[in-house]
């Protein structure tokens, strides 16, 4: 069902309260704390008027620049909060359920992988204990776990790579599990929902034992290569060793003693628990494709499915909102330099918030952006410096989400922002953002980063990814192109591998409609299609003939069919000496290449 255009939201008054907290928890409150909202009376009985007239950075201008980047950006909805000393700000823009619910503060939003810092925050207080310890396959003694542990030493039998990277199986550490240095590319589209020949649904052990067919993509420790499988592992690791899942950890050791009790694991268990979650949306930029200046424009908003992500775990389980992720934010910047000076956040001990902000290894040239210098990764943060200020931050995104969390503990100064769409509600969200922090900061506005022309790049490039598709991956093809070997029909059936499961081919004629018309009408003759249902990210495949064996695969994502979260991928087909098509191999390439994986053709 398409929405109409977002209608401007009114003004909504509410009231923020603090959760109730721990005694730990409210260890971490300074004395006058307050939760603000621009429009609200809050607890500490100062009026909305005489907060506008305060320091408060959401106030009614910021909140028009607001509803400008989410209409830019044809975002429904955003929640942001400001940490800044003692307050917190926090306020909801927009839409968080079509026809008319108001996103607020407290509002839930999937929060992608702002979950992996969690994750690497539950292993160093394993870490921290002492209570846990590994015996090495040698005659030496057992060893307390730290982040140099090798993970094949605490999940043997499940921690096993392909006999080509021995070197690997046994030294990767969960050190360079969480820093992404391990060599490993995404390979997300090997997550499959059930494994097994009984079928059952999948969880972090099954995926931990699929790493054996997968290829590695770098040597370890050379290049940062981002593998959400990696948190899987974690997770995994974690759950072994504590005997419960990691969401109750979390909830017990950080969640808890922190006030986060509307912070959940599965959104299932926040619907459960009474919560309301925003719903995820995608702007059908393609239907009427030609309005607006830029070219596209078009259907309105389409509603996306929840997405049951159980089995990302460590990587990107949570759901939460702007309220608790402030305090998680407060916490790491009151326990930063707790070597040296009283701990603010005992949540996490000295050793924790060193750790967790420490660098790692060095990101690519291209993530320099608006920072001094590119950006490394510590374990599960991007560190960085702006303008001579340490900055830590990671984003999330999903099919219908995205989150941005940055905070600078020397500023005691940190943003947060959720919203419900993919790729664009991340590029709002930057905008947003930083103007928050370059106000604090007192950026002049002619030496801002340009968010605005950069979010409009990224839109264009993908939503021409499709036609420019062959031209990207086969420039010196040739030309005319060779012929196929045979019909088209005989590269329809289903193809098997043991890591990213079946792919099933089906021939589709050309002109019909397939529900996604974003390469109608670009393939000649027909074309190959495989819907991966089954899978846990649920994507369309749409393979072109280019030339030979040679095809393109243009690859978006089932429910949300808009080109923004789109990819492609290399394929070439090999037919055997009998004349029939034997295997499809297919080059994955999201973020770079992923490595051959080769199919053989099983039905």
């Amino acid at each position: 069902m398409k929405l109409p255009l977002r209608p401007p939201a009114a003004a909504v008054a509410f009231t923020v309260g603090l959760a109730l907290l721990s005694p730990v928890a409210a260890l971490l409150q300074q004395p006058g704390q307050t939760v603000l909202s621009a429009d609200s009376t809050g607890q500490d009985g100062v009026t909305g008027e005489k907060r506008k007239a305060s320091n408060n950075p959401l106030d009614d201008k910021f909140g028009e620049f607001v509803q400008a980047a989410l209409d830019r950006w044809h975002v429904p909805g955003m929640a942001v909060s400001v940490v800044d000393g003692d307050d917190t700000w926090a306020e909801g823009y927009g839409i968080a359920s079509f026809p008319s619910t108001p996103v607020t503060p407290s509002t839930l939003f999937y929060t992608g992988s702002t979950t992996k810092a969690f994750t690497a925050a539950i292993l160093s207080l394993l870490i921290d204990s002492g209570n846990f310890s590994f015996s090495p396959p040698t005659p030496f003694s057992p060893s307390p776990l730290n982040w140099q542990t090798p993970i094949s030493h605490l999940i043997p039998e499940d921690f096993v790579l392909a006999p080509e990277y021995e070197w690997a199986n046994f030294h990767l550490t969960l050190e360079d599990a969480l820093s992404h240095r391990t060599g490993f590319p995404r390979h997300d589209k090997s997550l499959s929902k059930r494994y097994g020949p009984d079928n059952h649904k999948g969880d972090v052990r099954d995926v931990v034992r699929s790493l054996r067919f997968l290829p590695m993509a770098s040597e370890p420790r050379v290049h940062w290569r981002y593998c959400n499988l990696m948190f899987m592992v974690a997770a995994h690791v974690i759950q072994t060793l504590t005997g419960e899942w990691l969401g109750d950890t979390l909830r017990e050791r950080i969640w808890g003693p922190l006030g986060m009790n509307e912070t959940f694991f599965s959104v299932q268990d926040a619907q459960d628990a009474g919560a309301r979650v925003a719903n995820g949306y995608y702007w059908d930029y393609l239907s009427e494709k030609g309005v607006g200046e830029e070219g596209y424009g078009g259907g309105g908003f389409v509603k996306v499915p929840y997405s049951d992500l159980d089995i990302a775990s460590g990587a990107g389980a949570i759901v939460s909102n702007v309220l608790d992720y402030a305090r998680w934010v407060r916490c790491l910047i009151r326990g930063d330099g707790s070597d040296e000076v009283e701990n603010g956040c005992p949540v996490l001990p000295p050793e924790a918030h060193r750790e967790l902000k420490t660098s790692r290894i060095v990101l690519p040239p291209t993530s320099r952006g608006p920072y001094d210098a590119p950006l490394s990764y510590a374990l599960g943060w991007e560190a960085g410096t702006y303008r001579g200020h340490r900055v830590f931050t990671h984003n999330g995104g999903m099919e219908a989400y995205g989150a941005e969390v940055y905070f600078f503990p020397d500023e005691d100064f940190g943003v947060i922002a959720l919203g419900n769409t993919a790729v664009t509600s991340n590029i709002a969200e930057k905008e947003v953002v930083w103007k928050l922090i370059d106000d604090k900061l007192g950026v002049p506005n002619e030496e801002r980063f340009d968010w605005v022309g950069l979010g409009k790049k990224i839109i264009n490039r993908q939503l021409k990814l499709a036609e420019t598709a062959v031209e990207t991956l086969y420039p010196e093809r040739a030309d005319p192109p060779l012929p196929r070997a045979l019909p088209l029909e005989e590269y329809a059936g289903v193809y098997f591998h043991p890591a990213y499961q079946n792919i099933t081919l089906k021939l589709v004629d050309e002109g019909e409609s397939t529900g996604d018309n974003w390469v109608k009408g670009t393939v000649k003759g027909g074309k190959l299609k495989a819907i991966r249902d089954d899978m846990v990210w649920e994507m369309v495949y749409e393979l072109q003939h280019v030339s030979g064996e040679f095809w393109v695969a243009v690859i978006d994502m089932y429910y949300a069919p808009n080109l923004i979260n789109a990819q492609l991928a290399r394929a070439e087909f090999v037919v055997g000496v009998r004349g029939e098509v034997d295997k499809l191999k297919m080059e994955f390439l999201e973020d770079g290449n992923e490595g051959i994986i080769v199919f053989d053709k099983v039905a």
